[in-house]
């Protein structure tokens, strides 16, 4: 089995218990701080990963650490999640939780990329044409890519929709071609 696969299920068995206690935003962000502290702590991650020292061990540490800080259940889940050695997974599993938390939500992760920093307004009306468009909640991440030289990209998931200067100059310069090739 797959490391998204199995990243996946724990992620739906963890969404089971946040929708029953109704506090997913809490869930989703709590994990994906503990997520991101085992990215930018070296130390944190090599304990939690190191196999010599016992799950136990680990729970006992998480607890101390982030008992009151987060969901019960959700201190719990990370104790199954070391008890079956799977404590690797937890970053993979923090981005599939939020995928479904999105997905429960209904809201849509969309790309953005404009050639320059877009001002709130324009990202104002961008994200209010996305909702429109797609029927859902957007939420759109940001990148500035200069070479597209003007308009907008946007992505969502494997789909894209490139409305940029760079691709109707690629056009036009194709079009122009294949009538000089007549």
């Amino acid at each position: 089995m797959s490391e998204t696969t199995v990243a996946r299920s724990y992620s739906e068995a963890l969404l089971e218990f946040a929708v029953r206690e109704e506090d997913v935003e809490t869930y989703s962000q709590r994990l994906n701080e503990i997520a991101d502290l085992l990215d930018t702590e070296r130390e944190f991650r090599r304990f939690l990963e190191t196999p010599s020292v016992e799950p136990a061990e680990k729970n006992q540490v998480l607890r101390e650490v982030f008992g009151g800080l987060v969901p019960d259940n959700l201190l719990r889940f990370l104790f199954v999640v070391i008890d079956k050695r799977r404590q690797h997974l937890i970053p993979n599993i923090a981005s599939e939780f939020s995928d479904l938390v999105d997905e429960h939500l209904g809201r849509l992760r969309v790309r953005v990329i404009v050639a320059e920093a877009p001002e709130s307004r324009f990202k104002t009306q961008i994200e209010k044409r996305l909702d429109r468009m797609l029927g859902r909640d957007v939420i759109a991440h940001y990148r500035i890519d200069p070479r597209i030289i003007g308009g907008v990209i946007f992505g969502v998931g494997d789909k894209v929709a490139d409305g940029s200067i760079r691709r109707r100059l690629q056009l036009l310069r194709r079009r122009m071609l294949e009538i000089e090739a007549t």
